[in-house]
């Protein structure tokens, strides 16, 4: 099949959006031959990944919006990126067609940014087209307002624009063109249906390398509890959820790890210190996948508490690690994160959330055969998420998207 990808941040060796178009894009290239519309502001990195490897059938066309009227400079901060993102994306379409005049595609796939807030303009083409995974439908629970403080009101805004989305002519647009949209997690999914969309399913926006799955589950010596958290320290993750709960638990021998880097950490460390974690709270800040690797064998179980968001890579990839999963029942994580690989906690206030993640993570500590069966119910599922199945996934619906467009 000749495939065109359409995704504004593509590199190699990352996460999130640029690391799920590379990867896929490359996958794919194995077999098929594929087109990538792409940003270039990795482009000396995906050059260098390309000359270090045996070559695939891809071709990467990089598209950037001209300085005139470009708002966004790279390496500055995403001050800008979002007008910069709708002009890219009209700049990305012109491409497409240049690229259809000369190539016959089969089927067109705009990947990133992965967000229903920003619909492309695959709908001005003739091959049909795939839209996704995107979330973005997810709003904060307004119980939690505590949680995002002087950002509440910003936040509080965006929920109001999410729930107005459905109206925008450009989502439905979109929504009703699209041969398939892939939503990362069922309040997503409601939003499209409400804009007409034809044909909705839900996928994951994340994947893995094989060398980001153990071979087999580690063995590990439970003495106590360690907990892994990992991620943005910005106010939507939430980390104080875990502090508090942390906090209840002083008679218990735990303790919590933090990865990551962000606008809150020093404020969450004097946090952590008020309610007396000193000693059973470690702030190890950024840390590179080997390091991470590493704290993924340290901990007994990861645990998660953002307040908005469409999953978390790195939920995926503590998964292949073989921990087990503690999280809030909502959005990407409650869709996806299978009952039998952690604990899901009710997100209903503040102090009865809090309470569950006392008694989630009491429950592994007093029965360490449930952390093992757990931890081992998350790696079968992070194995059925590697690219190359996820790949496979998609082909099949390509066929199937094909075949609907031009039956024999």
């Amino acid at each position: 099949m000749k495939i065109l990808i359409v995704g504004h941040a593509c590199c190699p060796h990352m996460g999130s959006e640029p690391g799920f178009t590379w990867n896929y894009s490359w996958t794919l290239a194995a077999e098929h031959e594929v087109f990538v519309i792409a940003h270039p502001q990795f482009r000396a990195k995906v050059d260098q990944f390309l000359e270090q490897h045996a070559p695939r059938r891809i071709q990467i066309l990089w598209v950037d919006v001209p300085a005139a009227i470009n708002p966004w400079k790279p390496g500055r901060g995403e001050r800008w990126i979002r007008l910069h993102y709708l002009l890219w994306n009209r700049a990305a379409c012109k491409a497409a067609k240049e690229l259809l005049s000369k190539v016959p595609i089969d089927v067109a796939h705009h990947i990133s940014w992965g967000t229903i807030s920003a619909p492309p303009f695959l709908w001005k083409l003739s091959p049909p087209f795939v839209w996704g995974p995107v979330g973005g439908g997810q709003v904060a629970p307004p119980r939690f307002s505590k949680y995002f403080g002087s950002q509440w009101p910003m936040e509080l805004a965006r929920s109001t624009r999410v729930r107005g989305l459905p109206l925008l002519p450009s989502v439905r647009r979109v929504a009703r063109s699209a041969a398939r949209i892939l939503a990362t997690n069922n309040e997503t999914a409601e939003v499209l249906h409400s804009a007409g969309a034809r044909a909705v399913e839900l996928r994951l926006d994340s994947g893995l390398t094989c060398d980001r799955i153990v071979d087999q589950v580690p063995l590990r010596d439970h003495q106590g509890l360690t907990l892994l958290w990992a991620g943005r320290l910005e106010r939507r993750k939430a980390l104080p959820l875990v502090l508090e709960a942390l906090a209840q638990c002083r008679e218990s021998p735990m303790r919590l790890l933090v990865a990551g880097e962000g606008p809150m950490r020093s404020q969450w460390e004097q946090l952590a210190a008020s309610l007396g974690l000193q000693d059973r709270v470690q702030f190890v800040g950024h840390r590179s996948w080997p390091d991470l690797t590493n704290l993924f064998r340290t901990a007994d179980a990861f645990i998660f508490s953002s307040l908005r968001d469409s999953f978390g890579s790195v939920v995926l990839e503590a998964m292949g690690h073989g921990l087990p999963i503690i999280t809030l029942d909502h959005q990407g994580v409650g869709t996806f994160v299978p009952d039998n690989a952690g604990v899901k906690v009710p997100v209903t206030t503040p102090a009865e959330t809090v309470q569950a993640l006392v008694s989630a993570a009491r429950d592994l500590l007093q029965a360490p055969h449930q952390l093992r069966e757990k931890g081992r119910e998350a790696w079968l599922f992070a194995r059925e998420h590697t690219w190359d199945r996820r790949v496979q996934d998609m082909l099949a619906l390509y066929r199937e998207i094909v075949h609907e467009s031009c039956p024999v």
